[in-house]
């Protein structure tokens, strides 16, 4: 009976001290409700959200008459003229042959790299850092749906794992695997050589595998007479296809998007601005701005060229992004840790106190509040964009400016309550 006597009151004790300290934590926020937040460097941008289209030159390449089409190139590869676009074969053993090549060529350039490799435990563990890296790089392009670029990076791995395999064993049949893959790369070759033709490229350009109807309809031609209700109307041309793909023929590429005219007064015709497509590319593109097509219902058309990076957009057509008239980069601070003051400063001039107010922000520091000055440069939704203001800090002695100089990392001071400059805080 005795213990358990002892053991309810050792309980009661910790319950009710518990209690206590939570309290007064609770007490204590409600009496000076001290939140804080660290500064840091940030960039805000200026723009407008706009869904357009992509403009090129381009020449659908004549579709045939044929389900084995092999297109060699990748996406937005540069070929030129009389270069080999695709091959055709005539039945599906030429085909398979084809298939099997390729496999082998790669089989074989394996074994030749494996052979100039020095081997050992030494080589197979950087081997082993190779792969796991590229293992990596192989799990975030499938997390972005990059498929064309994970297939190619599936096929590094495979070969640095080969490569691992003879730098563990050695080089022992290594000449014997050499020889009969060239064996079977010439039996092949003849197989595959005699059942194929191939489409080649009248003129210089870069390749693309989509033919979506409208290399027909938005071409440069339709630059001068863009307007809000012509961008409207756009429609693709019904039954343009091609199994072989097409040609973009010259390097500068448009994209035309309509803007409320609000947003379009912020652009003029020349002038250089930034553009990030929402097609997963991580790529802000400058563009220079091309025209502005006269106002239709409080709308404008706006047409942006670029002569640079046109590989990477081959396939982007029907477009929504985002264009970036301003970027600023400042220190984030959060909108109500934002004060306005007024205090008194020595003037050399007049020889007597004078009243500056200003803008600053408080920063806890050796647990006092330090008001730093601060002027705003870029306003965001819940926050500012600020840097140390320059001209009220010259005001201070010269041992002070350093300690009321606003840096990324300070402990900004959200709420607290009478709060001043030099207030204890803890």
């Amino acid at each position: 009976m005795k213990s358990n006597f002892v053991t309810r009151t050792i309980s009661v004790a910790v319950f009710l001290l518990v209690t206590f300290y939570f309290g007064a934590r609770v007490l204590s926020y409600f009496l000076d409700p001290l939140t804080t937040t660290a500064a840091y460097r940030y960039r805000g941008e200026e723009g407008a959200t706009v869904s357009g289209y992509l403009i090129r030159e381009e020449t659908v390449l004549d579709n045939v008459d044929s389900d084995m089409v092999y297109q060699p190139r990748e996406e937005g590869e540069k070929i030129s003229k009389g270069g080999r676009v695709a091959v055709i074969y005539h039945n599906a053993q030429a085909l398979e042959a084809a298939r099997q090549l390729e496999d082998l060529e790669a089989q074989l350039y394996q074994l030749e790299y494996a052979g100039s490799l020095s081997s050992g435990a030494q080589a197979a563990r950087r081997l082993d850092a190779d792969i796991w890296e590229d293992a990596l790089k192989l799990r975030s392009l499938v997390v972005r749906g990059d498929l064309g670029d994970a297939c190619v990076q599936a096929g590094t791995i495979r070969s640095l794992v080969v490569r691992r395999d003879f730098a563990y064993s050695g080089k022992t049949g290594l000449a014997e695997q050499e020889a009969a893959l060239r064996a079977q790369i010439n039996s092949l070759t003849v197989t595959a050589n005699s059942g194929r033709s191939f489409i080649t490229a009248g003129r210089s350009g870069h390749w693309s595998s989509l033919v979506d109807g409208y290399e027909t309809v938005l071409t440069p031609a339709i630059l001068e007479t863009l307007t809000p209700s012509v961008l409207d109307s756009i429609a693709p041309q019904a039954g343009l296809r091609s199994n072989v793909g097409k040609l973009v023929t010259d390097e500068t590429w448009y994209f035309a998007a309509d803007l409320t005219e609000t947003e379009a007064a912020a652009l003029r015709v020349g002038r250089t601005v930034s553009i990030r497509f929402a097609s997963g590319l991580d790529r802000v593109f400058e563009m220079t701005v091309q025209a502005i097509s006269p106002a239709e219902d409080g709308r404008r058309t706006v047409i942006l060229r670029s002569d640079r990076f046109l590989s990477l957009i081959t396939l982007l057509r029907h477009q929504t992004a985002q264009i970036i008239f301003q970027t600023y980069s400042g220190i984030r601070v959060p909108k109500n840790a934002l004060r306005v003051v007024t205090r008194e400063f020595y003037d050399k001039d007049k020889d007597a106190q004078v009243e500056v107010r200003y803008t600053g922000v408080y920063c806890r520091l050796a647990r006092q509040a330090y008001l730093k000055p601060v002027t705003v440069i870029y306003e965001g939704e819940d926050y500012y964009l600020v840097e140390p203001d320059e001209t009220v800090l010259a005001r201070y002695a010269q041992a002070q400016q350093s300690s009321r100089t606003l840096r990324p990392g300070d402990e900004v001071i959200i709420t607290a309550r009478d709060l001043f400059d030099g207030k204890v805080v803890s």
